[in-house]
């Protein structure tokens, strides 16, 4: 059943790639910037296909989320925690995540699983060992 089911995402997430939507790149390039200021001195066409390999590798962890049978949600919080462990702030993050999601087809499923930044930063903090009950504010474990 599984094998179906990832199947039947392989399917929808090839149809929803067969095209770019360009329309998100410059958003998503100027919330790339924000985590990665290098990324600012790569060319245009860098740039381009920089994005266009991030979508190649959402569109791959996806269908591995899938195929070990964990929900998009899961998906969606492993991709925030991904970009908050490399550095992005939390709104730097959501900054990222939306444009970068329409950008490559996978719009439905931040607009279905998205439940909000506070939301994700909470379980962010509990999985990174940050204790959030100290008087200074969070520290690490």
């Amino acid at each position: 059943m599984k094998k179906w089911i990832a199947i039947i995402i392989f399917i929808f997430v090839s149809c929803s790639f067969t095209s770019y939507n360009n329309e998100y790149e410059e958003a998503t390039i100027s919330s790339y910037i924000e985590i990665y200021p290098s990324f600012e001195l790569l060319s245009e066409n860098q740039k381009t296909n920089k994005l266009k390999e991030e979508c190649n590798v959402l569109e791959d962890e996806m269908l591995v989320h899938v195929d070990d049978g964990l929900t998009l949600n899961y998906f969606l919080e492993y991709e925030y925690y991904k970009y908050r462990f490399q550095g992005g702030s939390p709104e730097q993050v959501e900054d990222l995540l939306f444009p970068l999601f329409y950008l490559c087809g996978l719009d439905e499923i931040i607009e279905k699983h998205w439940d909000s930044l506070d939301y994700q930063e909470e379980n962010y903090k509990k999985i990174s060992g940050i204790d959030l009950f100290q008087p200074d504010g969070p520290k690490r474990a």
